[in-house]
């Protein structure tokens, strides 16, 4: 499943066998279409779109393994990658992408490189928080970002996802965002 969590975001540090860690970056992918394991879990019944989160769904694929043999190549596309060298994650645009401030969308339908303002909820670290369920709190956001990234699930107007950064907490975090918001592009008006 981590394998495939890796297609799905785009670079990655691996840990590998002899201890040491290597990053990769994107680095192109086959023609086939984006097929969501998420989304079709839920075709399939076992969650409904409200409730399904990245936790839920790794909580189910290690409690019931076989499924992954089901799930995953329901999903023909394959993403290949680079070495990095311990760069930081980088866009579309071949930038550094910033936590908590750039956004993936479709760049046949919005304009690359450009300043947003993004209102949503994000989730955030709760540090009084005993329960695992309570690990995270959603909070409300208005802030300034930058269209620096697509992704293959990225397709589409009313998209978009939010880089939150690197590690075991910003996965966590991003594994939690599925909420609704407001996107607005700051463009130059035509002074003629």
């Amino acid at each position: 499943m981590e394998a495939f969590l890796v297609q799905v975001q785009g670079s990655a540090k691996l840990q590998l066998t002899d201890g040491s860690t290597m990053s990769v970056g994107y680095a192109g992918r086959t023609n086939y279409p984006y097929v969501s394991v998420g989304r079709e879990l839920v075709n399939d019944g076992l969650f409904s779109l409200t409730e399904l989160s990245l936790p839920l769904m790794l909580d189910y694929f290690q409690k019931t393994p076989q499924a992954l043999s089901e799930y995953l190549p329901r999903n023909p596309r394959f993403v290949f990658f680079k070495q990095t060298d311990g760069a930081p994650p980088t866009g579309s645009l071949s930038q550094p992408v910033t936590a908590d401030r750039s956004l993936a969308t479709d760049k046949s339908l919005m304009p690359p490189g450009a300043l947003t303002l993004l209102n949503t909820t994000l989730p955030y670290a709760n540090p009084g928080a005993v329960l695992q369920s309570r690990r995270y709190v959603k909070r409300a956001v208005s802030r300034y970002g930058l269209d620096q990234d697509t992704g293959g699930a990225i397709q589409g107007p009313g998209r978009a996802d939010i880089f939150l950064g690197s590690g075991v907490v910003a996965g966590d975090r991003a594994g939690l965002v599925n909420d609704n918001g407001q996107l607005y592009y700051l463009l130059i008006k035509d002074g003629r």
